[in-house]
């Protein structure tokens, strides 16, 4: 079988569920040593042991992405035990707090979203960039959203973050290209998450015509409203765009943000 990803290094971060875990997976299926990095150490490790057990090799670490020393230790542990860094996702987002109108939010809200967001794509990047360059190649792809290209009510920190993300893999773009190092966003339409979920429920308090709608309920007419296909994404649906963007046959593209959204937004 030929695996496009055979013996490549990725470390994914936020590999413990959702999109990461179906990356890490993905990547895994395609012959790549993973890396599941997450805050949740058991949730990283679960991740790693199902890899192994289906023949693939895999690394659990616990890091905060948002602590400087700890991507530090992340990327320390990577080079001892695997020797290099071939590929780095970064998965790592969300919020703190629920979702509120801009008017309403808290500063520590704000700031603290935008480094779950924002500050982990920065470091890890920067992090990995720096062996990278000595190898003079890699792959740096960031998980980013539709959400990053319009705003969206009541999550107007998120927004912020992914912009940010996406603005900054442009300049790692450019700055990196003369080391063969590719940067690109992969960017998510209609996942359900428990960060959807979250944002449903404050739909519901703040719309009236919401008010008697389950979150669920919510999500379904939101996409049915929003994506020319009429379904949901899925874990896999990114996790498909990640790996190719992580293989040799992406070469020549780099400084994308691509969506994975069914249409909803089209440029």
């Amino acid at each position: 079988m030929d695996l496009m990803l055979e013996g490549k290094i990725a470390i994914v971060t936020g590999a413990g569920n959702g999109i990461g875990r179906g990356i890490a997976l993905q990547l895994a299926e395609e012959g790549a040593v993973i890396v599941a990095a997450d805050i949740n150490p058991q949730a990283a490790g679960e991740v790693a042991a199902e890899i192994e057990e289906c023949g693939g090799e895999a690394l659990a670490i616990a890091v905060d992405a948002t602590d400087e020393a700890q991507v530090a230790g992340m990327i320390e542990k990577c080079l001892e035990v695997c020797g290099r860094i071939d590929i780095l996702v970064n998965n790592v987002g969300g919020g703190s707090g629920g979702p509120e109108p801009v008017v309403k939010l808290s500063a520590s809200d704000w700031d603290r979203t935008i480094d779950i967001t924002l500050r982990s794509a920065f470091l890890c990047s920067r992090a990995a960039s720096r062996e990278m360059i000595k190898s003079r190649q890699g792959r740096i792809i960031s998980i980013a959203s539709i959400s990053g290209k319009m705003g969206e009510s009541l999550i107007g920190p998120y927004c912020a973050g992914k912009f940010g993300v996406i603005g900054l893999m442009q300049v790692l773009a450019k700055e990196l290209a003369r080391y063969n190092i590719t940067v690109n966003c992969v960017c998510p339409g209609y996942v359900w998450t428990p960060g959807w979920e979250g944002l449903a429920e404050a739909m519901r308090e703040n719309f009236v015509l919401m008010a008697d709608k389950t979150p669920e309920q919510i999500f379904e007419a939101r996409v049915k409203s929003m994506v020319p296909l009429g379904r949901p994404q899925t874990a896999e649906d990114i996790a498909a765009l990640v790996t190719f963007l992580a293989s040799e046959k992406a070469r020549n593209i780099t400084g994308q943000a691509i969506n994975v959204d069914g249409g909803a937004v089209m440029h």
